[in-house]
């Protein structure tokens, strides 16, 4: 997993995507959904925008007090969905924050992660149509991050 840094300064409501600090949380939970998407592909279950969306909003809910344990088979949307919102949920224990003054890492604050998953719900709602079953986002997303880790 790649190290977050710190964000420096006030939170840009405006446009979360132009935030380092956030735009490093989306890379994540993109890549999440990607990885999600092409092993849904290899079980033939075809993930949609609307499914991304459901896992979305799970993984709003998952705390880390909760324990997240992965499915151990995956056969239809619903199973895939699910295991996306727990690895999604799963992501945010694993990512640290750099404080300022170089001492210990600390999680990601619930507001922050809450607040990465609202900016890719965003990204998901310009590129989403009203169609259902459409995949607009999910392509758009997984040609963008493939591009990204070159």
């Amino acid at each position: 997993m790649p190290k977050v840094t710190a964000r420096i300064g006030p939170m840009k409501n405006h446009d979360l995507m132009n935030d380092p600090f956030y735009a490093q949380l989306m890379f994540v939970i993109e890549s999440a959904i990607c990885m999600a998407d092409k092993d849904a592909k290899k079980a033939g279950v075809r993930l949609t925008d609307s499914s991304i969306k459901s896992a979305l909003n799970k993984a709003r809910r998952i705390t880390p007090q909760q324990v997240v344990t992965p499915l151990t088979k995956l056969e239809c949307r619903d199973d895939f969905v699910e295991e996306l919102a727990r690895s999604i949920a799963a992501n945010r224990e694993l990512l640290a924050e750099e404080n300022e003054d170089g001492g210990d890492k600390q999680e990601v604050s619930p507001a922050d992660w809450k607040n990465a998953i609202s900016a890719v719900e965003a990204s998901l709602k310009v590129r989403r149509s009203t169609e259902p079953g459409t995949r607009y986002y999910l392509d758009y997303i997984c040609d963008f991050i493939g591009e990204g880790k070159v």
